[in-house]
């Protein structure tokens, strides 16, 4: 093969081979990179049908974008040899350092592990191979999982899709193979768990768990779950990590971790020092509340079907034997799974085990609520009940509901857990109505629902001065009207209605998270960051407490040169709560493009354009071509950032969004730095204006003073270059002190606008103003600031006047010298 091409893959070497075929490096001639081809055995994919099943599933695992999965780029046939084309990783397989792995760097390593799986497993795409020889380990210790889903691609044949061939062989590797598919089941969610577990057995242990069987004997080994405990194996392995490997190797599926996610938590939990939720309580169902349907026929009493989910919820968080999925969670995935989602799909990306729904109907002051508890992975109705009362007793009838779950899931509570659920959030049935109806608007995010959602919590909490949680979600409100009024009473209203709330209920994790944003954004850095972490120790799966607190530690960057890396590792954390977040991927972009990382950046920008594009996005982010305008920028083209950058502002041309305003003057910031460096002083000055011209008609901008300060700092760019020195000393004086401002105003970040940004831009001003001393001493407080791209720093060409200046040179060194950020 060595020499020939495959499409347009030109083969250069031979990597290796396995049972499926050969892998080989190659040269893609379209795209200019190199890519790992591997070329599968004919007879894997020897009828029409096998093939079109084939690329069907390829499309499906090409889909899957993470830092910790190998990429697959295509997939197709050239001269009648199947192939795939998937990302060339270099290092070595884990399955060669698995023998002396450390304790901390193999904990280092199944986080990342897991964090794929996780991904992938939200995206419906099985590994079903998982092994050491199937992850690839960098330089600096970075994880690649490869051949996601390929197991799946090549069983073709419906005679053989558990994987099973001829005896003792199947498509995958027998070590870790999962027991139910050695039995004849599909390979599943579940059958990865096992097999992760299997190596994380390994990596603790040094050993297999069933090292010296093969053939027939390991696989009745596999089968009985004989494996000998972890720690007989090895004394020094943490007790909890023990446990967790031998739920995950449980031979039942129903006794492993729900959830890729349900693992990783753990994981992350032993990795912090802390005891992980799931071993404290191996047994414990994963609840998922769904709206009550009314069949009432009544549209009036529809606020009911979420009044009850929320209730449940609440209550059976009060219960130490149950895990429940947070109702925001909850409501995302029915929004996007609404059209044709089964509950298997609701259950599966949400790690429930149990999924409760059913009906209510009212008839004059008679209510009858008939809960269901259900089987997410099948559907089966387990249990069903029918709680009848009048409507005046609507919180018993809810104690009832409540009672009647546990009971079917065999939970016994004792006396402090019934107290706790017996005790009503309200007495108010009117205010409950108000709190239920402001729940169902403010999941609906828009301004004009934010709004009636406000007018629905006041009403309640009117009505019931002690309701804690109508006075939690007045707070959250007020919180995000703040981003697109930019009002700081928005924030002080928030504050005081969250600590409230916290009054009232000490044990609510919701007002944390929400009091983290309003410090941030009010600049108290202490107070944000101690409030974001009770929020993710309170409530880990809502959304906003993992991403709330990486921009907190994003924002307050400058405080702390760990600061970047700690905000990389909570919103990745936002991410696999919430894959489909844009917000998330851009702040992720954003850093990278920071740190100088510009492919990472691309990466994760272009997972968010994706999404976006394609419909799938919560929370969508409207500025994601202009961060890659900015990556782009400092790599030095300049034609290929301006396209980005007009295309960020085409697209809002029709847009209404909270952040409109603001990419539309940074894009035009960054276009004008664009045609700077080609030397097109005239077009850069214009783009610079029209940015100026937006701030002024929209002075309210989220970021508003920072774009401000952009825009003069660029313009006295212009004016000097093109030798009105006076008027451009005059702008950057006003841009200065603007600047001075916001050395003090850290909560006032804005994409593109950062302080080091800011700093930079201010610096090239000065430069071409004749004052390098002064620009020097701006790109020092820069550094000082947090900048952390060494190659943009020594590469701009407006900066080419100070390169061969010590004390630049100085500063690039300082920057070159912080601990890289690992994403």
């Amino acid at each position: 093969m060595i020499g020939k091409r495959l499409g347009r893959f030109e083969i250069r070497q031979k990597l290796g081979a396995g049972g499926m075929g050969e892998v080989y490096l190659a040269f893609d001639t379209q795209l200019e990179r190199h890519v790992a081809i591997k070329v599968l055995r004919p007879e894997i994919l020897s009828d029409p049908a096998a093939k079109t099943r084939f690329l069907r599933e390829a499309r499906t695992v090409a889909a899957l974008s993470h830092p910790n999965i190998a990429t697959l780029y295509d997939a197709g046939e050239a001269d009648g040899r199947p192939y795939l084309a998937m990302e060339y990783v270099q290092g070595r397989s884990l399955k060669d350092e698995i023998a002396g792995l450390d304790p901390r760097r193999a904990l280092d390593y199944t986080l990342q592990i897991a964090a794929a799986l996780e991904h992938a497993h939200h995206r419906g795409v099985v590994h079903r191979d998982l092994k050491p020889a199937n992850v690839m380990v960098g330089g600096e210790g970075a994880v690649k999982l490869l051949d996601f889903g390929l197991a799946k691609l090549v069983a073709a044949d419906e005679e053989t899709r558990t994987g099973l061939t001829v005896p003792g062989t199947f498509i995958g590797t027998l070590a870790y193979a999962p027991p139910e598919v050695l039995a004849g089941r599909e390979a599943d969610f579940c059958g990865d768990i096992y097999s992760f577990g299997v190596m994380l057995y390994e990596m603790a242990c040094g050993a297999l768990p069933f090292a010296g069987l093969e053939g027939v004997r390991l696989v009745s080994a596999i089968l009985q779950g004989e494996a000998p405990p972890v720690g007989c194996r090895n004394p020094a392995v943490d007790p909890g990590l023990g446990r967790l490997i031998e739920r995950a190797m449980a031979a039942r599926p129903e006794n492993r971790p729900a959830s890729a996610g349900e693992l990783l938590a753990a994981l992350r939990g032993l990795a912090s020092g802390a005891v992980p939720a799931a071993s404290a309580s191996a047994a414990a169902p994963v609840l998922a509340v769904l709206e009550f349907e009314n069949i009432s026929g009544d549209p009036a009493a529809d606020w009911l079907g979420t009044g009850l989910a929320e209730t449940l919820t609440a209550d059976l968080k009060k219960v130490s034997q149950v895990r429940v999925v947070s109702r925001e969670r909850v409501q995302q995935a029915q929004r996007r799974l609404a059209a044709a989602g089964s509950l298997a799909q609701i259950g599966s990306e949400l790690g429930a085990r149990w999924i409760v729904t059913g009906s209510f109907q009212r008839a004059g002051h008679r209510l009858r609520i008939t809960p269901r508890l259900l089987e997410a992975s099948s559907g089966e109705t387990l249990a069903t009940a029918k709680v009848d009362g009048n409507w005046e007793d609507i919180f018993e009838l809810q104690d009832r509901v409540v009672h009647a779950l546990l009971e079917a899931l065999e939970v016994d509570l004792d006396s402090g857990a019934r107290r706790r659920i017996a005790s009503p959030e309200t007495r108010q049935l009117e205010a409950y109505e108000h709190y239920a109806q402001g729940r169902q608007k403010y999941y609906e995010f828009g301004k004009g629902a934010l709004e009636e959602a406000r007018r629905h919590y006041e009403r309640a909490v009117e009505l019931d001065p002690n309701y804690a949680l109508a006075y939690s979600g007045l707070g959250a409100t007020h919180a995000m009207r703040f981003i697109h009024r930019t009002d700081p009473d928005d924030l002080s209203r928030a504050r005081g209605c969250l600590e409230r709330a916290l009054e009232l209920d000490p044990e609510l994790g919701e007002p944390y998270t929400y009091l983290c944003y309003v410090h941030m954004r009010q600049g108290n850095a202490e107070e944000s960051l101690k409030a974001g972490h009770r929020g993710v120790e309170r409530q880990p799966d809502l959304l906003q407490a993992p991403y709330f607190l990486g921009s907190a530690y994003l924002v307050f960057g400058e405080l702390g040169v760990d600061y970047f890396q700690r905000a990389v590792k909570y919103l990745l954390d936002a991410t696999h709560v919430e894959p489909r977040w844009g917000f998330a991927w851009a702040n992720l972009g954003w850093i990278a493009i920071q740190a100088g990382d510009y492919d990472q950046a691309e990466h994760f920008l272009s997972r968010g354009l994706e999404l976006e594009r394609g419909g799938e996005a919560f929370g969508s982010f409207v500025g994601t071509e202009m961060l890659l305008g900015g990556a782009w920028l400092r790599r030095r083209d300049w034609d290929q950032a301006s396209r980005w950058y007009d295309q960020a502002i085409q697209r809002l041309a029709a847009v209404d969004h909270m952040y409109r305003e603001t990419v539309l003057a940074l894009s035009a910031c960054g276009i004008g730095d664009a045609r700077l460096r080609q030397g097109d002083l005239s077009g850069a000055s214009a783009e610079y204006r029209r940015a100026w011209r937006t701030i002024k008609e929209f002075p309210r901008m989220m970021g508003g003073e920072r774009a401000h300060t952009r825009a003069l700092a660029a313009l006295a760019t212009t004016y000097a270059a093109q030798g009105d020195s006076a008027r451009g000393r005059e702008m950057a004086e006003e841009a200065a002190e603007r600047l001075d401002r916001l050395f003090r105003q850290p909560q006032s970040w804005v994409w593109e606008a950062a302080t080091p940004q800011l700093c930079h831009c201010l610096a090239a001003a000065l430069l071409r103003l004749g004052d390098s001393q002064g620009a020097l001493d701006l790109l020092a407080r820069a550094v000082e600031k947090g900048w952390r791209d060494a190659g943009w720093l020594e590469a701009d060409p407006e900066l080419s006047g100070l390169r061969q200046q010590p004390r630049f040179r100085e500063l690039v060194e300082t920057v070159r010298r912080l601990p890289p950020i690992r994403f």
